[in-house]
């Protein structure tokens, strides 16, 4: 079972995942509808509004952060003989945290891809800009494929650390090292 601060950073993880992907939609729809910023602005500066609009808004970013995450990672593929040893606190805990963080780097691939594609778009939407752009879309894009595989390699650093346990499990207690 997951600590209350695992929770929150589970929560956190997602919302942020949530956030980046929203800020990449905001700036693909700004490109079409170019009064979109001025009107966020005006907005933004409303107290009433922010304190209204604060709470939903990240509901959806952490909705968008679980759908995210969903579209990239496939989720955990332990097998059964291996789960028992969740049961250890310290194992437990560890790969908790692991697959914590794979899965808040497999989501921030859709946000990196997002904001390629509005930095793409934006460099035809203002044409002095164009090398700028290009160059923040290109580093966009290796950061996501960077997150992807270090999304994966924490995925393979949980399942090596089940296995270990489950095989030091297994081994007779007058044969163990000590």
């Amino acid at each position: 079972m997951p600590t209350l601060f695992q929770s929150i950073q589970g929560f956190a993880g997602a919302s942020g995942v949530g956030i980046l992907c929203l800020l990449g939609l905001f700036l693909i729809v700004s490109v079409f509808a170019e009064n979109l910023p001025a009107i966020a602005t005006h907005l933004l500066e409303s107290p009433s509004w922010t304190a209204v609009a604060t709470l939903p808004i990240l509901v959806v970013a952490y909705v968008i952060g679980l759908l995210a995450i969903a579209l990239v990672d496939r989720g955990n593929r332990l097998p059964a003989s291996h789960i028992s040893v969740l049961s250890e606190p310290p194992v437990a805990a560890r790969y908790g945290q692991l697959e914590q963080e794979a899965e808040i780097l497999s989501g921030s691939v859709v946000g990196f891809v997002l904001l390629g594609i509005a930095a793409l778009l934006n460099a035809v939407a203002f044409p002095g800009w164009a090398r700028t752009l290009v160059f923040a879309s290109a580093l966009a894009g290796v950061i996501a494929v960077s997150a992807w595989r270090m999304s994966r390699s924490k995925r393979e650093k949980a399942a090596a650390l089940v296995a270990a346990a489950t095989d030091a499990r297994s081994v007779p207690r007058d044969t163990r090292i000590q």
